[in-house]
């Protein structure tokens, strides 16, 4: 789900840092040191990944993070994507805490983006919140492996801050078809 922040662009600190109570930041893990830069396709700027976690989700095995990495180049190839990516795994808790401030919406869901738009003096930057217990749950009753139902949350995402929509039934069609594409294009 893809939320829409009227006036928050003005404020370039990160969302989940701004939940009242809640101390995300504190406990991150990032992988800045390793910043890939994600090519966006010919003659476009590049994109930088970064993969935290909150405070309380278990870390994910590096191999998967680079596996979302790749995803992320893949999707950046087709797709222009803000300047800056942040990739974070949040607890159900949180996503629902989320889901109730943007999205007027009661309980956690399993992924949301934020696309904070230009700002003047700083790069154009996304947000993408990934519900880890959410996704494993996903992924057990759908009999797939926990790194494709993330890597299916993640280009999910990614999508959305692109710009792709899915208010009908024929635009979520296509976005599933979209999504399906890069994972069928990546070995994870």
């Amino acid at each position: 789900m893809r939320a829409d922040l009227a006036g928050f662009a003005q404020d370039r600190r990160q969302l989940h840092s701004r939940i009242d109570g809640h101390l995300a930041r504190s406990g991150r893990i990032s992988l800045a040191d390793r910043r890939p830069q994600m090519a966006r396709g010919p003659g476009k700027k590049l994109t930088t990944i970064e993969i935290t976690r909150d405070e309380g989700t278990d870390p994910l095995p590096t191999t998967d993070c680079e596996a979302l990495e790749r995803i992320a180049a893949e999707v950046g190839h087709s797709h222009t994507l803000p300047a800056v990516v942040r990739l974070i795994f949040i607890a159900d808790d949180y996503m629902a805490q989320l889901n109730a401030s943007y999205r007027d919406k009661k309980g956690t869901t399993d992924v949301l983006s934020f696309d904070f738009g230009p700002t003047p003096g700083q790069p154009h930057s996304g947000e993408i919140y990934i519900s880890l217990p959410q996704a494993r749950r996903q992924a057990s009753e759908q009999g797939v492996p926990e790194l494709e139902e993330l890597a299916r949350l993640f280009v999910h995402g990614l999508l959305h801050l692109a710009g792709w929509v899915h208010d009908t039934p024929q635009q979520l069609t296509a976005m599933e078809r979209e999504t399906e594409t890069f994972l069928d294009a990546i070995p994870l």
